[in-house]
């Protein structure tokens, strides 16, 4: 059997498309990393991956924009979600095998007593048996999976249960054990005196699972005098040269331990030949494990309360085009349950669509306040992240095109207003994405260039907007900006450019129970409505007030 045997990677289909992901990665890693915070991609992947949340982060963060790699995830997701009995035999053995050989079967050769010596071959058992659960359900659901990925770890352990090695390794493992149950029963050890009969050297004779006999009071004692015994072991003394006693006990059991070093190396190299790099490798698949796991359970969670994720259809990144629909902000989702943990939230979250293609790629949101828009932006770039990790996205049906980068600019409600070093940063900020944007990147902008005057506020907001559709970038720029929003079809005859402008706006519909849930259309800008209705939620009305003063003065 081959010593580079190695678990299956369930993140890359190859050595390549790991080095390729790695070295892109590491090159994103320079651009603006606000979308992590914007999008709270932080909190999504402590809900993947409760204990593993920054591998789950490192997926997110790779934007992977290769085709193969991504289908190759989602095979597997699919996998897991298909057959449900695979998380629990496939994590608790893998698990197991894990926490086994970092404790245990890598210590085999360093037992100091026979319950030691007891609990490595119990390691070993441990790991037969794990084998052969992952073996016997791999082998039994075969025809079940899809994906490359779990077909190629059921010929791997397929290998490591068929080798030369592993029925020898089971067969002596379990005799060894049948011995060590039975017990030690007695060690004869051979005790030198001094001219006072005080014992000065003991060296070890030999070990049997049998107990010695006892022997008339004197027969036994004296039978042996005259005859020379020969030992097994080295002689070990008492007394130390610093004039002080030595512990006799640990290096007579270190000379029966070297007796059957051999046999136990022959283990040592059997264990070895399966897992050459063992602990990282089972290690590294339980936690990409993990992320399959807590992608499944986000879906079937999402699913039992009313709404749906689905697989993304990669388009390739040249059309730069997004087909998404019944889409809804997983965030928002998240903090929905957290206030109504039980029933459906399907008319409690309104679902929309979204679309970039030849007909709109920049797209100018207005609407009321806690209309939708924020939810509606994040709601976007939640999409792009989850469909660039190769997991399942929180819409209905999608068609995407990858993305080289997501940037993002969503000011803190505190940040926005009238404030000169607050703009200072929103310009460099906005300098650093003009600089690094191409035609293949997303731009998220949420209440952006809101701290100074308004007619500043059009004017700088504007000026970037025309270099958004000469550069190409396709995104949301969620707005209070009416003026911008009603100046698009200008832009778009004086500015050249293949991102078309145009107007998103919220409406209103109105529930059973007079709540007011907003959609996302395409439509020019109202002229009023939007302040206009929050402020009637409340009752603030004019002519209410007439009427109670002249009420009051009558």
């Amino acid at each position: 059997m081959s010593d580079e045997i190695h678990l299956v990677d369930l993140l890359y289909p190859s050595e390549q498309s790991r080095q390729a992901h790695m070295a892109r990665q590491a090159q994103l890693s320079k651009l603006p990393q606000d979308y992590v915070t914007n999008l709270e991609l932080e909190q999504l992947s402590r809900l993947i991956c409760p204990e593993y949340s920054g591998n789950a982060m490192k997926i997110f963060t790779e934007l992977s924009t290769d085709p193969e790699t991504l289908n190759y995830r989602l095979d597997i997701l699919e996998d897991f979600l298909a057959v449900p009995s695979l998380e629990a035999v496939l994590y608790e053995n893998v698990h197991k095998l894990y926490i086994n050989e970092h404790i245990n079967v890598q210590k085999l050769g360093l037992a100091d007593s026979f319950y030691a010596l007891n609990q490595r071959f119990e390691s070993l058992k441990t790991f037969i048996d794990c084998t052969t659960n992952c073996y016997e359900f791999l082998e039994k659901n075969k025809d079940r999976f899809h994906s490359e990925a779990l077909k190629a770890l059921g010929d791997y352990f397929s290998s490591v249960y068929n080798s030369e090695y592993f029925d020898e390794v089971k067969r002596e493992t379990d005799e060894c054990l049948k011995i060590l149950a039975k017990g030690v029963k007695s060690v004869t050890v051979g005790i030198n005196f001094d001219d006072m009969m005080r014992p000065v050297e003991a060296m070890l004779m030999s070990v049997s699972t049998d107990a010695i006999k006892k022997k008339g009071r004197f027969d036994w004692l004296f039978s042996r005098v005259g005859e020379s015994g020969r030992a097994i072991g080295k002689t070990h003394s008492l007394y130390n040269e610093n004039g002080g006693t030595n512990d006799l006990e640990a290096p007579l059991f270190r000379e029966l331990k070297e007796i059957n070093s051999e046999y136990i190396s022959h283990l040592d190299t059997a264990i070895r030949a399966y897992f050459k790099k063992s602990t990282e490798d089972i290690l590294t698949f339980e936690n990409q494990m993990s992320f399959y796991i807590g992608a499944k359970k986000i879906v079937e969670a999402v699913r039992a309360r009313g709404l749906d994720m689905c697989r993304p259809k990669y388009l390739p990144m040249e059309e730069r085009r997004m087909n998404a629909k019944g889409v809804f902000d997983l965030s928002f989702y998240i903090q929905m349950v957290s206030s109504d943990p039980m029933g459906s939230l399907k008319n409690k979250i309104i679902t929309n669509d979204c679309r970039f293609d030849d007909d709109g790629r920049f797209f100018v949101l207005t609407g009321a306040n806690n209309g939708g828009k924020t939810t509606y932006t994040r709601a976007i770039g939640i999409i792009q992240v989850f469909a660039q990790a190769g997991i399942y996205v929180p819409c209905t049906e999608c068609e995407i095109s990858p993305v080289d980068f997501i940037y993002t600019h969503f000011p803190k409600e505190e940040e926005v207003g009238l404030n000169t070093s607050r703009f200072t940063q929103e310009c460099k900020q906005f300098k650093e994405t003009v600089d690094t944007a191409t035609r293949y990147s997303m731009l998220l902008l949420n209440e952006s260039i809101q701290s100074t005057t308004p007619t500043e506020c059009v004017y700088i907001a504007t000026e970037l907007t025309k270099i958004f559709r000469c550069v190409g970038v396709r995104g949301v720029y969620a707005t209070h900006l009416l003026e911008l929003a009603r100046s698009l079809d200008k832009l778009n005859q004086e500015v050249e450019g293949d991102t078309k402008l145009v107007s998103l706006i919220t409406t209103v519909d109105t529930t059973d129970d007079n709540r007011r849930l907003y959609r996302i259309e395409r439509a020019a800008p109202q002229e009023f409505g939007y302040a206009r209705t929050i402020y009637e939620k409340f009752g603030v009305s004019f002519e209410e007030v007439k009427k109670r003063q002249a009420a009051l003065k009558s």
